[in-house]
This record gives C-alpha cells, sequence and structure tokens, in this order.
C-alpha cells in the first residue's frame, strides 16, 4: 500500500485495519467459549453458538488454495481480476483478491497480505481492500 493512502478509503475498514507503519492486518473473530475464529469476525460463533467473539488479527501469510480469473463484476471495479481462497495457518480460509498477474500464480503458493486499489467509485476515487500478492 502506498504511504499516502487513506485507510478511511477502505471498501470495508471492519475487515483490514492499517497501522501507522502502512502494514495491513485482517480483523477476524476469536470466541471466548470455544476459540473457533472467523472471517469476516461473526456475531454469533458458529461452533458453539456463543455471542462472546472477540476481534483478533488474523495471520498476515498464508497459502493459495484456489482461484478463478472474474470478467464480470460491480461497476467501477477493474476487471479480469484474480479472486482466491487464502488458507492461513491458523486454518482460517479467507476470500479475496489476488493482486498479481493470473501467469504468475499458482496453487499452494506462498501469499502476503496487502492492500491495493481494484477500482473507482463513482466519483472518481480509488476503491481499496484487502489483497494477497505472492510472497
Amino acid at each position: 500500500m502506498s504511504a499516502d493512502m487513506d485507510p478511511q478509503k477502505l471498501i470495508n475498514p471492519a475487515l483490514v485495519e492499517v497501522s501507522e507503519t502502512g502494514a495491513p492486518h485482517l480483523k477476524g473473530g476469536r470466541c471466548r467459549a470455544c476459540g473457533a475464529l472467523s472471517f469476516p469476525k461473526a456475531a454469533v460463533c458458529t461452533e458453539c453458538l456463543s455471542l462472546d467473539v472477540e476481534t483478533v488479527r488474523l495471520p498476515d501469510e498464508g497459502r493459495l488454495y484456489s482461484y478463478s480469473i472474474v470478467h464480470q463484476a460491480p461497476k467501477g471495479w477493474d476487471v479480469p481480476y484474480v479472486l482466491g481462497y487464502v488458507d492461513l495457518p491458523d486454518g482460517v480460509r479467507v476470500l479475496a483478491h489476488i493482486d498479481a498477474p493470473p501467469a504468475s500464480i499458482a496453487i499452494d503458493q506462498k501469499v502476503r497480505l496487502s492492500v491495493g486499489v481494484v477500482g473507482a467509485g463513482p466519483d472518481g476515487a480509488p476503491l481499496s481492500t484487502y489483497t494477497f500478492t505472492p510472497a
């Protein structure tokens, strides 16, 4: 992420936070009753139905489980783009943009969390969200 990118311009700031140093971190959930993890943070634990779910940082690296090249997207989004499932080492699977040319991507490839521009809003302002890039 560029140093001048405003974290408030994220599509959904509830999913990712950007530290003062510019490092992104996914905000997931951990059930205080059973320890189950979720992303995005679940309001109710899917394992034990507890309502006591705290916000936690999830790992910033994982492995690409699967991906697809998307050619249709909401108005303003850049296409084509790569959308993939990333398996984090704690067992959470995340759906995310993969910010890399399709020819450079491989299943089980190590990837690292980043923030990238995925399109433009109606006012022309950049739309930014969490992405993963090859590590």
